[in-house]
């Protein structure tokens, strides 16, 4: 059965270890997408930090698509949403208590900013904002409505804080939410129904695309989901985790090393 989406994730992925896209990839990509492949970015990242990427390899129009926030929202670059799953004030609130019971900062991601309520804004949460190009808006608790909806909580950290938190963390916490991992620095929290995986089947689904007609590949924790769903191809890069190597049907070259227009070649051309 021929291949008719690729799921891309960027960090680890698409992108090299300095935040490029190679020319190989990019020839791949494009050469996918006139062979009417759909080409998705399939991302942690809000859909300002990935916007930059579809321009690059010339993916546009209204039938274009990115996932984004780890699966909570789906768009098309006119702008519409196709998948939303968001947190509520009520979540705020507990991710809250966990913060100030941990001592780990955290911050929330709405679709074009991120909210904290922290006053000390560190390196992490600065690096973020320059990624995904968005600002980060301090806000007290008492500024912020009860009717708050957000894509994803962050908690930020130098890496060794990160693995001593998500040692630390309520077991409820794992239970309630999908809890993930894209850089050594963050923790992302979805809800336990949004994740990269499910918003690839409803975006499937909305397009008419069989989970056996699905490319995906990935490197990180946050990819899991993606390589947990029966039918798709599974890729994975020489760089990944080893849960993703595990998982995958195929582990293609690092992302330093031209790794999805390697796997492409090999795979679908």
């Amino acid at each position: 059965m021929s291949i008719k989406l690729l799921a891309v994730d960027l960090d680890g992925t698409l992108l090299n270890s300095d935040q490029k896209i190679s020319s190989q990839t990019k020839s791949a990509l494009q050469k996918a997408a006139k062979l009417g492949i759909n080409v998705v970015p399939c991302s942690g990242r809000p859909f300002p930090g990935v916007k930059g990427y579809l321009d690059e390899l010339g993916l546009a129009g209204d039938n274009q698509y990115a996932v984004t926030f780890n699966g909570a929202l789906v768009f098309n670059l006119k702008g519409d949403i196709l998948v939303k799953d968001l947190h509520s004030y009520q979540d705020l609130l507990y991710f809250k208590q966990v913060a100030q019971e941990y001592q780990m900062p955290l911050h929330v991601e709405l679709e074009d900013r991120f909210v904290t309520l922290e006053h000390f804004i560190n390196y992490h949460m600065s690096r973020e904002s320059w990624l995904t190009k968005m600002p980060i808006d301090v806000k007290t608790l008492a500024e912020i409505p009860k009717n708050f909806h957000f894509t994803k909580a962050m908690y930020t950290g130098d890496p060794d804080r990160i693995k001593e938190f998500l040692a630390e963390m309520p077991q409820e916490i794992f239970t309630k939410y999908n809890v993930s991992t894209s850089d050594e620095t963050l923790v992302e929290i979805n809800t336990s129904t949004a994740s990269k995986g499910h918003a690839l089947l409803e975006l499937g689904r909305e397009l008419g695309i069989k989970p056996e007609e699905t490319m995906i590949f990935g490197d990180q924790k946050n990819d899991i989901s993606m390589f947990n769903v029966a039918g798709f191809k599974k890729v994975a890069m020489g760089n990944a985790i080893e849960e993703i190597k595990q998982r995958a049907d195929f582990v293609t070259r690092s992302n330093d090393e031209d790794g999805i227009a390697y796997a492409l070649k090999q795979l679908v051309f």
